[in-house]
């Protein structure tokens, strides 16, 4: 093969991975007033979520963990993981409410801040709440924020969830991105904490972000998205098991 057919397939490729990193358009959403958001639908929307990702094939797996994906029903890869563990029911439900809520914990941590925007019905059966996340990188990376809605509920008393979506405006007004930060968008997703059997509990979380860059869908699904948020989401179950393995004894 000439040096010259070399120096031609070498720049092809090169062109071809400039238009897929920086010449297509990101994904469009339209804004989102949180006086639009249907509670009901939006958890309807989790469940269905949750039992078509029980067809997905298995990707990552750990000792009470496993994780899945699939690039549908969004235009973006959508990842589920459940765990099954010895644990108490209201320990998970503790823990999963402190992930999805700003607990201090979350907030002082260094590369993240976080704000509460809108909370109603705190400590009743259907809380819900509006947070505000912001990673913090490191130059020359840019800080990306996202605003979500939450709102949880207790169908009964072995189930808990948490139905959630991102959210950009409130009362008409747009919710601005934190300064110097560009925005995330999180699709309809959802938490659910299930008693299995007594101490024995089953949770499992369903979520699709687009981080809303200059990439392709195609560079987000099959390199981001399986390299980091796949793997944040594994991260996250396994601690979540790790957590609900030394809660797993009632109080004598």
């Amino acid at each position: 093969m000439s040096l010259t057919l070399l120096v031609m397939i070498f720049l092809i490729a090169c062109g071809a991975l400039w238009i897929a990193l920086f010449l297509t358009r990101p994904n469009h959403y339209p804004k989102v007033d949180l006086s639009q958001i249907d509670r009901k639908a939006l958890r309807a929307t989790g469940e269905q979520l949750l039992c078509e990702a029980e067809t997905w094939p298995e990707e990552l797996s750990a000792p009470g963990v496993s994780v899945a994906s699939s690039c549908a029903p969004y235009a973006v890869r959508t990842v589920v993981y459940r765990v099954e563990t010895d644990g108490l029911f209201e320990a998970a439900v503790q823990y999963v409410k402190n992930l999805s809520d700003c607990a201090a914990p979350r907030r002082e941590k260094p590369d993240k801040i976080e704000e509460t925007l809108y909370d109603q019905g705190r400590g009743e059966k259907q809380h819900e709440w509006i947070r505000r996340s912001v990673h913090v990188s490191p130059p020359p990376g840019s800080n990306r924020d996202a605003v979500v809605f939450y709102v949880e509920d207790r169908p009964n008393e072995d189930t808990y969830t948490i139905a959630f979506q991102s959210v950009d405006q409130m009362d008409g007004q747009d919710i601005d991105p934190h300064e110097g930060a560009s925005r995330f968008h999180v699709n309809p997703a959802y938490f659910k904490v299930e008693r299995a059997a007594p101490n024995r509990v089953v949770v499992r979380k369903i979520e699709a972000v687009d981080p809303c860059g200059r990439v392709s869908s195609a560079v987000n699904n099959y390199f981001i998205s399986l390299a980091f948020f796949r793997k944040y989401m594994f991260d996250e179950a396994k601690a979540l098991a790790a957590h609900l393995s030394t809660q797993n004894r009632p109080s004598s």
